[in-house]
């Protein structure tokens, strides 16, 4: 795949081209472009900051949604039995997405009702509900799913996984957001999907995806766990070991 990556002198050469080359924007139809394509994660990378951009229409409203590739996660509550803290209650989520950024030209609850929200996974919430729905997790002594619920979404919040935005609409034809990309991103396939509103109805729908990688040494590294992890999990022991030796001698000798 191409990587391709506009700056923002280009983005406005790129809107200047749309308008000349549509004379209006297409009725019910959502116009959406990627200022990156591609992300690449070397040893130094440190987030990245992509611009979605698109065509929209007087009286439309825009959402858009990004999820990034499942994971696995599990939460525990630990609780103090004769005196000792242990793990006693815990749940599973299977195909969590790790990363769930929303951003819209207006407040959702504000342009769709609750039954759409629900239905598309548009907050945090119904997203992981609809999972829960699924049987994508795991109970352990009959917890309250609700409490875990919002426990779930306050870490992803605060480690900047799961993430609201915002749409700028520019003189009703533009709109724009910015989404940031925490260093700690997992490679893989993310969707974007783009929604637009009209009468609290989603008229259109479109989607594209970004791919997140590793590249360099990392990616050599992240590979060779991927594809070999008892070798590679033999090989962490071994250099572990070996690396205690030589500081051990170091400070024998000192």
């Amino acid at each position: 795949m191409t990587k391709k990556h506009y700056n923002s002198k280009q983005l406005i050469f790129l809107f200047i081209i749309i308008f000349i080359s549509t004379n209006e924007v297409f009725a019910n139809q959502a116009y959406f472009d990627i200022s990156d394509q591609e992300i690449e994660i070397q040893t130094n990378f440190k987030g990245k900051e992509v611009i979605i951009f698109g065509l929209t229409e007087p009286g439309l409203e825009t959402i858009l949604t990004i999820k990034g590739p499942d994971e696995y996660k599990k939460l525990q509550k630990k609780e103090k039995i004769f005196g000792i803290w242990i793990n006693n209650n815990k749940i599973i989520y299977r195909n969590l997405p790790s990363i769930f950024f929303i951003a819209s030209s207006s407040e959702i609850n504000q342009i769709l009702n609750e039954e759409i929200i629900i239905n598309n996974s548009l907050y945090f919430d119904p997203m992981i509900s609809n999972l829960m729905t699924q049987r994508n997790f795991n109970f352990n002594n009959g917890n309250n799913s609700k409490l875990w619920k919002n426990n779930l979404i306050n870490i992803k919040k605060k480690t900047n996984f799961y993430k609201e935005y915002e749409i700028k609409i520019v003189d009703n034809k533009l709109f724009q957001t910015r989404i940031f990309f925490p260093s700690n991103t997992l490679p893989g396939n993310y969707l974007i999907n783009i929604f637009q509103v009209k009468d609290k109805k989603i008229i259109s729908k479109k989607n594209k995806n970004i791919i997140i990688k590793k590249s360099g040494i990392g990616n050599k590294i992240f590979n060779f766990a991927q594809n070999s992890p008892g070798t590679y999990g033999i090989v962490c022991i071994l250099f572990a070991v070996f690396s205690g030796l030589i500081a051990a001698t170091i400070f024998r000798r000192l």
